[in-house]
């Protein structure tokens, strides 16, 4: 045994709809409570958050390419996460160290259980004392089959 057993909570809200004819909108946000010793730095962050939302909107849903059924989709997901929700105990001052992420795609399902997804992801990092964020994009493209 390493340590004494802490608590995790964790509440998490999702929801779902197409309100608006041929977009889908999904999301999550989700609160972590952790107990993290108190002879921690403050780096171990008692709190996290984030969550997404998806836009995902129909471009053509019809026989393509032999698939009776295929559909072509475009979505952007928004993304954001705080490691590190509060303020430093000596300044006062924002505790940083998170993620936001902007990711267009272009998403084509042949079958309702065969998704080929194209994503171009960008996103900006913020280290614990909020210096400049680092960005990184990067292209990534799956495949995905459920049997």
């Amino acid at each position: 045994m390493l340590d004494e057993k802490r608590r995790l909570d964790v509440v998490a809200v999702d929801f779902n709809t197409s309100a608006i004819k041929r977009v889908n909108i999904t999301g999550e946000w989700v609160w972590a409570f952790i107990e993290v010793p108190e002879t921690y730095s403050q780096q171990f962050g008692t709190q996290q958050q984030g969550g997404f939302v998806d836009f995902v909107y129909t471009i053509l849903k019809r026989k393509i390419l032999g698939w009776d059924h295929a559909i072509l989709n475009l979505a952007l997901r928004l993304e954001h996460v705080d490691y590190n929700v509060g303020s430093f105990v000596e300044t006062g001052g924002n505790i940083h160290d998170d993620v936001q992420a902007i990711v267009p795609a272009i998403i084509f399902r042949p079958s309702s259980q065969t998704v080929i997804r194209a994503n171009y992801w960008y996103k900006w990092e913020t280290d614990l004392l909020g210096n400049p964020a680092a960005k990184t994009a990067g292209l990534l493209i799956g495949i995905s089959s459920y049997f």
